[in-house]
């Protein structure tokens, strides 16, 4: 790679990461210029153009780079499970840590699942959807609904991803530092997806009508 291209590609992170900074400040991805951007950047806004399109595909990038980190959960999640009796309480606990440990990718999570462009939306569904596909496979390989067809499991795992991704604003909004609502928080969750998974271990198919 020479000189050229490793300028184009730090001024390009650059533009990301100012975008992830307004961000962490507590400001919505949807308010952010294309001036403000450039600006944190350290570049012209005409330089901008060069990159991104608008601002639009700048957070399209970002939905990218936050499915960098969810698929990098997903991996430890996956690797540190060792007990199926324990594997909802163990990966909430595992969901808390790891979105501390990257609250920026998270916070943007939350703001494009509700705010931003239609177009935004929509590629944060897919990726959700994405993670709901992968965790039925995990149930149906764990053996954990064994009389649920796929179409009903498909159902369940999605209701599920979308139960923590929503429960996510509430966990980013916990005071620094309390472990007590923390506790709380995991405890409440582990509630709300047990609730799911006996709902669906009991299902009729009779009754889907």
């Amino acid at each position: 790679m020479n000189n050229r291209q490793e300028r184009k590609l730090l001024t390009r992170q650059s533009l990301m990461n100012a975008a992830l900074q307004w961000v962490e400040e507590g400001q919505h991805i949807s308010s952010l210029s294309i001036r403000e951007v450039a600006k944190r950047a350290g570049v012209v806004p005409t330089a901008f153009y060069r990159h991104f399109s608008d601002v639009d595909d700048l957070t399209l990038n970002l939905v990218d780079e936050l499915s960098k980190v969810l698929r990098q959960l997903m991996r430890e999640v996956r690797h540190n499970r060792a007990d199926p009796h324990a594997l909802i309480r163990d990966s909430i606990a595992r969901y808390c840590d790891y979105a501390f440990r990257q609250r920026v990718y998270f916070v943007f999570l939350t703001q494009s699942m509700t705010g931003g462009t239609p177009l935004i939306r929509q590629a944060i569904r897919s990726e959700l959807q994405y993670f709901a596909n992968e965790l039925a496979t995990d149930v149906r390989h764990l053996g954990l609904l064994p009389n649920m067809d796929q179409a009903m499991l498909e159902n369940v795992a999605q209701l599920t991803i979308n139960t923590v991704a929503n429960a996510t604003m509430e966990l980013l909004d916990l005071p620094d530092g309390n472990e007590a609502a923390r506790q709380q928080f995991e405890k409440r969750l582990k509630r709300h997806l047990q609730v799911i998974f006996i709902g669906a271990a009991n299902w009729k198919t009779t009754v889907a009508g």
